[in-house]
């Protein structure tokens, strides 16, 4: 599940390229982008996903942050002509994946796939023959890996039952919490307060650094000119087998240094995944320890590599 806000009228496009780390103001419909909402401090309140349409935009977030987001805009909503509309009511979010999605898709949807990640399309789905076409919105993400589009409907539990009865196998969701973690894509878990920008590591996806001014803009600006942060989301490996609690401590040494924000089984069994903003000097030492139990840092997968 997650929660949208709709931003509608002539201002919608300018206001929010004030308040967002990407450059929203290029966005023609059908397109989107991903993009950080800061604080005047730089810290992030949100990573959002933006989609442009004819009428403003969407912005995707996580549960329970719609409200907070909405709040930080109408502080500073004064004249421009726009609406914040909440229109997380009733939304349903599936992941369809896989290596057949994209030809699945091409005969069960009516519109053209989109192909560029963050960019949508809005149609119908009919999951099998004589099954009840759904309204969907449609969203190339890279979130999981390569082959994802996230379907987005009103319409969420008749969509479930039509793809399971149309034979489109489920996958555990602590599956899917590992395809996320080996990526490195954060949640709103994942972005404890008081963290920047460039700590999370999508710095080529969903910051602009040559746009014009917006709320935060200085810090992230700075933090640019000096070439690095001190500490970044980092995927760790944990070994055993037991479940790795959400909070646990990351110990370098003697010394906690972060804790776990995400944890899932890894996909190999062989161990558990972990995700937890790092001081980069300790990333690369071999005395890493989660609750007591081993760990090291892992790269997170790229595109090329989910396409091999």
């Amino acid at each position: 599940r997650h929660e949208q806000l709709l931003v509608t009228g002539a201002d919608a496009v300018t206001f929010i390229e004030n308040f967002t780390t990407a450059k929203v103001s290029d966005l023609l419909p059908g397109a989107g982008c991903e993009g950080f909402f800061c604080d005047a401090r730089g810290w992030v309140i949100d990573l959002v996903l933006i989609r442009r349409t004819n009428d403003g935009l969407v912005l995707r977030m996580g549960p329970g942050r719609a409200a907070s987001l909405r709040s930080h805009l109408d502080r500073y909503h004064i004249r421009e002509d726009l609406e914040l509309l909440d229109q997380s009511e009733g939304l349903r979010s599936l992941l369809i994946s896989g290596a057949a999605a994209s030809r699945w898709l091409e005969n069960h949807f009516d519109q053209s796939l989109p192909a560029t990640p963050a960019n949508f399309a809005e149609g119908l789905l009919t999951a099998a023959v004589g099954a009840t076409p759904v309204p969907v919105r449609l969203t190339l993400i890279d979130w999981y890996g390569q082959g994802g589009f996230l379907v987005e409907t009103t319409a969420g539990e008749q969509l479930v039952a039509a793809l399971t009865a149309a034979g489109l196998p489920q996958v555990e969701t602590g599956t899917v919490l590992a395809w996320r973690l080996h990526r490195g894509w954060p949640l709103a878990e994942d972005i404890p307060e008081k963290t920047l920008p460039q700590e999370l590591g999508l710095d080529g996806r969903a910051i602009c650094f040559s746009k014009g001014c917006y709320l935060g803009q200085e810090t992230v600006a700075r933090l640019d000119a000096l070439g690095h942060v001190n500490r970044q989301l980092m995927l760790l490996a944990v070994a055993g087998e037991e479940p790795v609690a959400l909070g646990a401590a990351v110990v370098s040494g003697d010394t906690q240094v972060a804790v776990v924000t995400s944890a899932a089984a890894a996909t190999d069994d062989a161990g558990w995944l972990a995700l937890a903003i790092l001081p980069l000097k300790v990333a690369s030492e071999q005395s890493l320890t989660v609750a007591g139990r081993s760990a090291e840092v892992l790269r997170f997968t790229t595109a090329e590599d989910s396409s091999e």
